[in-house]
């Protein structure tokens, strides 16, 4: 009975606690449908403090990380400076599991292990959330990834242990919620939790500042000798601080809210301290204040109270029952605001600067860029940019897939740049039979607010997906943009639903949705927003070769060393040839492939290009050592060996399977 008394007392906890769990078990396991799929660190505020923090030490923000997760982030933070711990006590899962923990011990009747707050064994113990987070937030910086991801229980178990894990830690820290918390209170929460650690250090708020504003002058002062604090040493010293903090002080002061104990109506019966999750000692506060480091306001010791000596309250201020409702309030509108700015605002992904710059430089922005989706193709991006005179800078927000440009204006125009950035390209809509017909005829059609190569792909694959027998596509960049459409003879293009060409490229064109099939089964809905211009008048043909040759995006790879090591030596082609091949998966996995290779003597190149017979090829050069029985070994292997730097070979699974063994050609001098 006291277990429902307290259930319902707490209402507002648990109907948050609860539904936020639920919530989350629903979109993961696919019961509520969506277009997108279900991110379950989308909203994870570790992980935003984590991507701010990697943003303010490197600049970037790696395509793992978010703006959602950011703003997620500082709106604990914000929640815990302000208030308390509110997300460990109303929000977190893995707290709500903590809690189930409990109430499946009790009913188990396992005997729990007791950890008096703030004993020897408890500060001992408290230690390991703070090397934890050193840890995490260390690795996080420095390779610019969410290292959390590797041992998250919750993200290990929210994925089916196929995100991004290491087996062995997600095993580790999911036993130790499991178990610690079946023994011990809150055993994650107080003791492993790397967010508990960063929380509990922004509790005290104003030592945390005067660390922060510490380095940062520090650094100033040394700017002009040449030297710098390194950022890790900001995190040591943050992680110790908070560690130390909480240890030694324990009860912080400069917060809004608390628990307030009523002294004339306590008994001191010792209820309320047998239900705190977190074993806080409350006969111990007799100021009226329960400013513990540990208190998270989430009210179960005054659902526990039959007197009403406890309740929230403001700062110095007697609690009111109506404040009880407070966190519930603060907590749900945090979220609110983090989710407003995580959709309407965006950190860069980078903020590159390069040159000698005027003094007056204006920016331009350039939407619609599906192909800066990410940190590498934001640095790709930026690598073209510092090719293109009058151009000094760049921002990219990959998730509006676009970016803010900054120029010359007495060099260079916004319009100019537009074209200086367009890459002209080609997509294959479906492998014509070149058996069947010597010749392939293309119209042109010219299109608006299509960017970047990604959207002649999504228009390929509109056409795909109608049926008819449209071959490929191939831009070139102008006002409006240049499409031709290349496509059988006898394809007319006309039906029941369009009786001109016009009719039927203005349905396929102007689409506001492209419903895209997935590998595995289901289908990714893409928005658009093209839009049809005209059709220009006449046709053209072309050769089925010359289209096929054109239509074909070859790789190459030769051995600078190989190729001058065995000049004037007799050279072999080990050549494998497949139609599946001509696919973008197959040229995306060629650099992998070469990089295995070229640490075995006698490779001397990889390529991918088309043979005699017009057929997608894998043609590796070679010579003796080196054997063809070799290099379908090497070639099988079930993992490659992949040298990212000099000091960084790394073994991968394999990215391309071979079935049939290649045949040997003796090789020409050139190719």
């Amino acid at each position: 009975m006291a277990k429902q008394s307290t259930i319902i007392k707490n209402w507002p906890k648990y109907l948050l606690q609860w539904g936020v769990l639920i919530a989350i078990i629903v979109f993961v396991t696919g019961l509520v449908k969506s277009d997108q799929p279900v991110d379950p660190e989308a909203y994870c505020p570790m992980g935003g403090i984590q991507a701010f923090a990697t943003w303010l030490a490197n600049g970037s923000l790696p395509c793992s990380m978010s703006s959602m997760q950011i703003f997620m982030g500082l709106a604990l933070l914000v929640g815990v400076i302000l208030f308390s711990k509110l997300f460990c006590g109303l929000v977190c899962p893995l707290g709500t599991v903590e809690d189930l923990l409990i109430k499946l011990r009790n009913a188990l009747h396992i005997k729990s292990i007791k950890i008096r707050s703030l004993s020897v064994a408890d500060r001992i113990l408290r230690v390991f959330k703070y090397l934890l987070a050193f840890w995490i937030f260390y690795m996080t910086i420095g390779a610019s990834e969410l290292f959390c991801k590797n041992l998250d229980p919750y993200y290990a178990v929210a994925t089916g242990f196929k995100g991004e894990i290491t087996l062995w830690m997600s095993i580790c820290t999911l036993t130790l919620l499991i178990l610690g918390g079946l023994l011990i209170d809150r055993f994650w929460c107080r003791y492993i939790c790397p967010l508990g650690a960063i929380s509990n250090s922004f509790k005290f708020w104003l030592w945390t500042g005067v660390l922060f504003l510490s380095y940062y002058l520090l650094n100033l002062a040394l700017a002009g000798l040449g030297v710098q604090i390194p950022w890790w040493a900001l995190l040591a010293a943050f992680c110790l601080l908070g560690y130390l903090l909480e240890i030694l002080h324990s009860k912080p002061k400069l917060q809004l809210l608390y628990m307030m104990k009523d002294n004339n109506s306590c008994t001191h019966c010792g209820v309320c301290s047998k239900k705190c999750p977190y074993n806080i000692d409350i006969n111990s506060f007799e100021n009226g204040r329960i400013n513990s480091v540990d208190c998270t306001l989430c009210g179960e010791c005054a659902a526990a109270c039959n007197r009403n000596a406890l309740a929230i309250g403001a700062v110095k201020s007697r609690g009111h029952k109506w404040m009880n409702y407070l966190p519930l309030v603060i907590t749900v509108v945090l979220f609110a605001v983090g989710v407003h700015f995580g959709r309407n605002s965006e950190i860069p992904t980078i903020n590159e600067t390069w040159g000698d710059a005027p003094e007056q430089l204006e920016t331009t922005l350039v939407e619609g860029l599906r192909s800066v989706k990410c940190y590498g193709s934001s640095m790709a991006f930026k690598a073209k940019l510092e090719k293109i005179p009058g151009i000094y800078g760049v921002k990219t927000y990959v998730n509006h897939h676009r970016a803010a440009i900054s120029y010359d204006p007495a060099v260079t125009n916004p319009d100019k740049i537009r074209e200086a950035i367009y890459v002209p390209s080609t997509f294959r809509v479906a492998s014509p039979d070149k058996n069947s017909a010597s010749s392939v005829k293309y119209v042109t059609i010219r299109t608006e607010n299509m960017y970047d190569k990604m959207d002649l792909n999504y228009l390929g694959m509109q056409m795909r997906l109608s049926g008819k027998k449209v071959y490929g596509l191939e831009s070139e960049f102008a006002c409006p943009l240049i499409v031709r459409v290349y496509m059988a003879e006898d394809e007319t293009l006309t039906d029941e639903e369009h009786n001109t060409p016009e009719a039927w490229f203005k349905d396929v064109v102007e689409m506001k949705q492209l419903e895209m099939p997935q590998h595995g089964g289901g289908t990714k809905t893409i928005d658009v927003d093209y839009k049809f211009i005209r059709l220009e008048e006449g046709e053209g043909h072309i050769g089925m070769e010359d289209y096929i040759r054109k239509m074909f995006t070859p790789f190459r790879a030769k051995f600078a060393k190989r190729v001058a090591e065995y000049e004037g030596k007799k050279q072999y082609i080990y050549e494998i040839a497949d139609q599946n091949y001509e696919k973008p998966i197959y040229l995306r996995n060629a650099p992998f492939l070469s990089n295995h290779l070229s640490r075995e003597e006698g490779i001397i190149g990889v390529a991918i290009e088309l043979n005699s017979d017009l057929v997608p090829a894998i043609r590796i050069r070679y010579a003796e050592p080196m054997t063809s029985d070799r290099i379908w070994e090497l070639i099988n292997m079930e993992t490659w060996n992949i040298k990212y730097a000099e000091d960084d070979i790394r073994q991968v699974p394999a990215k391309i399977q071979f079935s049939t063994p290649g045949v040997v050609l003796e090789a020409i001098n050139e190719e």
